[in-house]
């Protein structure tokens, strides 16, 4: 009996199922790998070089993936592709770098640099941008481009701007009717250098294009953007249009994507962009091929770019590739662990796994810092020059103790120099942010002061013209000294209190002895 059942053993019963079940889960990976994905880019107007770009880009990634389709749809510019990323309507978008995003938003690269440009009317009387007030200036309703107008015209105190919009709605262009046909004194788009449509209404409307300057300021409360220069000729050689260099405002062009895409997918769009940017060039319609030179321009984002929007993990797989990886260690000494034995193994992906989960935790703490430092930037919102200055004089001594700790964590080799080094230019650049906000706070409180006195003093000489108007001229004149009392010493706290600058507390000064004089 014991012979028969021996003999009726076979290691087929058990190899069989084992197999079958490789197979089958072999057959699902193949699946999985071979379905087509499809995502949706959001990617603005059909004819601006974001959605030109954009599709390109969808052929290049669809002839090196064929397992990875993106669809590339139009719509109204940045602010509308922001949120639809946010919604989880699109899984991609491009956007301008200075419109905030949503807390799922990741970046994976920076496409190109668009600039701040303002053409208007050759019969306007607007030479700079501080002559736009009171005149009709034409934009995309609902834009990235018209918040970033808005940010300039908030910044020169030109709330007097009549603001035309063209409503987003089919088909989208870009072009403003308005302004070709005189209705507008002016147009402003955010666009690359030679953008098409910027070229025509200074070629064939004999627009002119204005400077944009002190984009250094700009930057305080939008570190996103920069100093950037329209060349002389930039859109015509001969004549040179414009006919001297031009100062302005840039904003880098960014890829993003939501945080819960695969990492494969991310990875793949990545790797396509860094490497396969002939593909990206040839793909782009002959009509527009002086925008093959935007694609040199694809690089990897950085914190230095003002954004706080973190890099998708894919992007930063690819990016991080050339690091050295477990896998890779053990391919480069392959002959030496087999002498070492199974025990050495072992021991070594123990040590390596370690040091996987310190540099980890170093790289997530160095994020931590730098997520701090960078959310110190945000604009304060209080009216108050004197709460506004306590506010930021409290984010600054948070930014030092961020500081310290941080510099704390690199002795103890909790963070890498590396890491120290990006958080180091965060906290330098919000240092300035906070330093340069505090001061115009200062000088805003001093402005109040001023403006106290002098308000002060037009009463009193108005009551001295009019004594009929005061029942009690010495009641009301000593009412009027108690309060011209007050303002001064509102004035000297305020100075012992470093709310005020010197300079600022001796002009204070001078304006209280005149209208101490005069009251």
């Amino acid at each position: 009996m014991v012979g028969k059942a021996m003999s009726t053993w076979s290691p087929l019963k058990f190899l069989l199922p084992l197999v079958l079940a490789i197979l089958l889960g072999l057959g699902i990976y193949g699946l999985q790998t071979q379905r087509v994905h499809e995502l949706v880019l959001a990617a603005g107007s059909p004819s601006g070089e974001s959605y030109l770009l954009s599709q390109a880009i969808a052929q290049a990634v669809a002839k090196n993936h064929p397992n990875l389709k993106i669809k590339v749809i139009s719509t109204c510019g940045s602010a509308q592709n922001l949120d639809l990323l946010e919604s989880g309507k699109v899984a991609l978008a491009t956007s301008q770098a200075d419109i905030p995003a949503g807390s799922n938003a990741r970046s994976i690269a920076v496409l190109y640099r668009d600039l701040f440009q303002l053409v208007v009317q050759p019969h306007a009387s607007i030479q700079q941008i501080t002559d736009v007030a009171e005149q009709t200036i034409a934009l995309q309703a609902d834009s990235g481009e018209q918040r970033s107008f808005q940010e300039v015209t908030h910044y020169y105190g030109l709330d007097s701007v009549n603001l035309q919009t063209t409503p987003c709605q089919p088909p989208l262009s870009d072009r403003s009717d308005s302004f070709e046909t005189q209705q507008a004194d002016g147009v402003f788009r955010v666009r690359t250098l030679g953008n098409d449509y910027i070229a025509m209404l200074v070629r064939q409307f004999h627009g002119q294009l204005i400077p944009i300057a002190q984009a250094e300021a700009l930057q305080i409360n939008h570190p996103a953007l920069e100093v950037a220069t329209i060349p002389q000729g930039a859109y015509q050689g001969n004549p040179p249009i414009p006919a001297h260099p031009l100062p302005t405002v840039g904003v880098k062009r960014l890829l993003l994507t939501s945080q819960t895409l695969d990492k494969r997918w991310v990875r793949q769009i990545t790797q396509t962009l860094d490497e396969h940017r002939l593909d990206i060039a040839n793909a782009l319609p002959a009509e527009h091929s002086e925008l093959r030179s935007l694609v040199a321009n694809i690089s990897q984002p950085s914190n230095s770019i003002g954004t706080g929007i973190p890099i998708h993990a894919g992007a930063r797989a690819y990016y991080d590739r050339n690091k050295p990886t477990f896998f890779s260690f053990i391919l480069e000494n392959g002959s030496t662990f087999v002498t070492l034995g199974t025990p050495a193994i072992a021991a070594i992906i123990w040590i390596w796994q370690r040091f996987l989960e310190r540099l980890q935790q170093q790289q997530d703490l160095a994020e931590t810092y730098i997520s701090q430092a960078t959310q110190a930037m945000a604009e304060e919102t209080e009216t108050d020059p004197k709460l506004r200055q306590k506010k930021l004089r409290e984010k600054l001594i948070q930014l030092e103790q961020q500081f310290n700790q941080a510099a704390t964590a690199l002795v103890n080799e909790a963070i890498s120099q590396e890491s120290f080094r990006t958080f180091n230019e965060a906290y330098t650049t919000t240092r300035i942010v906070l330093e340069r906000r505090i001061t115009q706070a200062s000088e805003e409180l001093a402005d109040r002061y001023i403006e106290q006195l002098v308000n002060l003093s037009q009463r009193s000489s108005q009551s001295q013209v009019n004594p009929s108007t005061q029942p009690n001229p010495a009641t009301a004149s000593r009412v009027q000294h108690e309060e011209l009392s007050k303002i001064l010493a509102a004035i000297e706290t305020s100075l012992l209190n470093k709310e005020i600058s010197q300079e600022s507390f001796r002009t204070c000064l001078d304006t209280y002895r005149l209208a101490r004089e005069k009251i």
